[in-house]
């Protein structure tokens, strides 16, 4: 082989080396991190199991507690519903009766009070009418009497006034 072969194998081999020797460093550091953060999600998970544990293990019980409650609540509620349901739909029947009998009692009050307003009026036509014609034939006759009363007086010589005597002041 050729010095400069030689020369250039060494420098190849150097070269590889080196990386070689970067490249294990470099996996070393990354274990040393890892190391690392590894003990500081070790410490993480212990502050969980300490702290959040607890909380977890009272909200279970405390679920556990008052899931027959709610199921109690909810099954009340249901009912209560189905009840309150039933109550309207009743008292919906209720008002409807009611304002049907309600415009039956004022379709017949109205037609009593026109029956009774009807009534009135004849019985004042009447009334006027039995009550006219008499003043009316005793008004004629009194009117007949008083002109005949003046025919009489006017041919009676001496009660004959003369109009010019009504002028003197």
């Amino acid at each position: 082989m050729d010095s400069s072969t030689q020369t250039l194998l060494i420098v190849f081999i150097a070269v590889a080396a080196l990386s070689m020797l970067l490249h294990a460093s470099a996996v070393v550091f990354m274990a040393l991190g890892a190391r690392k953060a590894r003990r500081k999600v070790e410490d993480l998970v212990d502050d969980f199991r300490l702290h959040a544990l607890p909380v977890i293990i009272s909200s279970r019980e405390v679920l556990n507690d008052i899931s027959p409650k709610l199921k109690v609540i909810t099954e009340n509620l249901m009912a209560t519903s189905a009840t309150l349901r039933a109550k309207a739909d009743q008292v919906g029947g209720l008002v409807g009766n009611v304002t049907d009998r309600a415009q039956a009692q004022a379709s017949r009050v109205d037609s009593m009070v026109k029956a009774t307003l009807d009534q009135v009026t004849f019985a004042a036509h009447a009334i006027e009418h039995g009550l006219a014609m008499p003043v009316r034939q005793v008004s004629g006759i009194l009117n007949g009497l008083r002109a005949g009363v003046d025919v009489i007086r006017k041919k009676t010589p001496g009660t004959h006034r003369d109009p010019e005597d009504d002028l003197f002041v």
